[in-house]
């Protein structure tokens, strides 16, 4: 029931999102091939209109990223409120699948859209910058070097392996969390879209307070501990960011879980 369940949310919502992305590949494709333009080609008139034009689409380039990761984000927010709160949700929830199954689809799906989303724009601005061979080999000649510096048995196969753990993680606490305060916001009978972005707020200004606690006793602890190699504890991060992420995708998720089973509300 699970596999399908995600695919028909993946079928509701590609057509879209995929678009979207698309968008993405071809503003790459158009900005890569003015920047071309602006370096080898040569003008005879001192007002240059292709440098004009290539800083349009540049312009363009940047605000279509923008846009994209931006809408993509608010699709999946809309996505998520209609299909389970809204009118969609009264079909929903009267099928007979397992509550749990509901959520895992609609996060698993989202996280899905978003790391492709952000793969895209990683590797876009990459193929913008790299824009010849000498550029290539500098960034990889910095990245051996920056390896080197640091040490191999700094940045392990296990440390990068741990670290992208770590990453999605983070990434599905996100999820999570906005899916958490859409549900939280269902518990007012009266505006509960605003009670939903009031939720955002209020947890994310405690997850700020509670990550500054948790720095300032770890800068403390190093301090007295005289540990003045930054690199010394490289890799601590993804422990920190790896505990935060599953502790927040177990409590967000209950939440969740907890209205969506106990206390749904769609008038």
């Amino acid at each position: 029931m699970l596999g399908k369940l995600m695919k028909y949310e993946w079928k509701a919502t590609w057509k879209l999102l995929l678009s979207a992305n698309l968008l993405t590949v071809a503003m790459t494709g158009l900005a890569r091939w003015m920047v071309y333009l602006m370096r080898h080609a040569e003008y005879s008139s001192n007002f240059r209109m292709v440098d004009f034009v290539a800083v349009m689409v540049l312009f363009s380039y940047v605000a279509s990223m923008f846009a994209v990761y931006v809408g993509t984000g608010i699709y999946l927010i809309h996505r998520f409120y209609t299909s389970t709160y809204g009118d969609q949700g009264y079909l929903l929830h009267t099928l007979p699948v397992d509550t749990h199954h509901i959520i895992i689809a609609k996060v698993l799906v989202s996280v899905m859209w978003v790391l492709m989303n952000s793969l895209i724009i990683y590797f876009s601005v990459i193929v913008l910058i790299a824009s010849s061979t000498e550029m290539v080999r500098s960034m990889m000649e910095g990245l051996v070097n920056t390896i080197e510096y640091l040490g191999a048995e700094k940045i392990s196969a296990f440390t990068v392996t741990m670290t992208i753990v770590a990453y999605i993680f983070s990434l599905l606490a996100k999820v999570l969390k906005v899916g958490a305060c859409i549900s939280l916001g269902q518990l007012s009978p009266n505006h509960k879209l605003m009670l939903s972005f009031a939720w955002y707020v209020g947890i994310y200004i405690v997850q700020g307070m509670l990550q500054g606690v948790y720095f300032a006793i770890r800068t403390a602890i190093h301090i007295q501990a005289a540990r003045t190699d930054y690199f010394s504890y490289f890799g601590s991060d993804w422990e920190t960011t790896l505990l935060g992420g599953i502790v927040s995708c177990v409590i967000f998720y209950i939440l969740i879980w907890y209205v969506m089973e106990r206390k749904l509300n769609l008038d």
